[in-house]
């Protein structure tokens, strides 16, 4: 079964219409349909395991593991869409696949769903800077620069990964990058220049001990940080606040949208930024996260 996987994952990167996020979670939720098909059956995972009592079994493990509700969703539809694949291909009988669906529904069902915020409140973005400001840490000074360079920008953690040095121009406040839709562009950093200016100077001449290495962003590790890094730092910081915030790239992004669009950004600014290949769905998630973040006393007077 690996092999097909590989051949769909290697699929779905000819196909614009899906954005770089998009395709890790879809590989990483295989991996771990892999993984766990490895270790129920102690051999190589095979064609005819992809059945519906065994992604039942599966998604009913990932359960009781206490995976959250929004988690088994994804799990699903990525199975769903592979089975898709494998059904073009003529590999499988998607009909077949999609039997049991009511039994893995129940599953699901039985989470409790309990929807994470949409949007940072203002509140809790300046809870957030005065915590990670209080700490005289050298990586303090990096996690500020992220999290303002994300709720400024809307920069995928992949391009903030990306960065270099040279795409930096602190004097002109802005910054080069190649967006998810392979735009070259200048963005403006706004508040996050003083963050940026301040981590070069007292924070990454502390964590990167190699004068050759151009990697605007360094772990602690040395060298240029990975995106599972950028999630780690923000959900340090996210447990690290009163009350805690489950703090992650998506709410990052989210949030810098909807800022944008509260500033008079223009859709087809913002669907760049964002990557998105259509215009509506741009639309269709400002509408969404307004409308959420309108039940939140912090910025309801802000987006009406």
């Amino acid at each position: 079964m690996e092999t097909q996987v590989n051949a769909f994952l290697a699929s779905l990167e000819a196909q614009p219409a899906y954005a770089e996020s998009t395709r890790l979670a879809y590989a990483s939720d295989l991996r771990v349909f892999l993984k766990y098909l490895r270790d129920s059956s102690r051999r190589p995972p095979q064609l005819p395991d992809l059945n519906p009592g065994q992604v039942a079994r599966f998604l009913e493990s990932e359960r009781q593991a206490g995976r959250r509700y929004s988690t088994l969703v994804r799990r699903w539809v990525t199975l769903r869409r592979f089975a898709a694949y494998l059904s073009q291909q003529g590999l499988l009988a998607v009909d077949a696949f999609t039997a049991d669906s009511d039994r893995i529904d129940r599953i699901i069902s039985s989470v409790s769903h309990i929807p994470a915020p949409q949007c940072l409140t203002p509140g809790e973005i300046s809870r957030l800077c005065s915590v990670i400001e209080a700490s005289p840490r050298p990586r303090a000074r990096r996690d500020l620069a992220i999290l303002m360079l994300l709720l400024e920008t809307g920069l995928s953690v992949g391009a903030l990964t990306a960065l270099d040095l040279p795409e930096i121009n602190l004097q002109a406040g802005k910054v080069h990058v190649l967006l998810d839709n392979r735009e070259d562009a200048w963005l403006s950093m706004g508040n996050a220049t003083q963050s940026l200016e301040r981590y070069l100077l007292e924070g990454r001449p502390e964590l990167s001990h190699r004068t050759d290495e151009k990697a605007l962003f360094i772990s602690q590790m040395d060298g240029r940080m990975s995106r599972q890094g950028i999630w780690q730092v923000l959900r340090h910081w996210g447990r690290m606040v009163t009350p805690p915030i489950l703090l992650s790239p998506r709410l990052v992004r989210h949030t810098a949208a909807l800022r944008m669009s509260q500033a008079g950004r223009t859709i087809t600014e913002i669907q760049s930024l964002l990557g998105h290949s259509n215009p509506l769905s741009t639309r269709a998630l400002l509408r969404r996260l307004a409308a959420a973040c309108d039940e939140r006393p912090e910025i309801s007077s802000i987006v009406k």
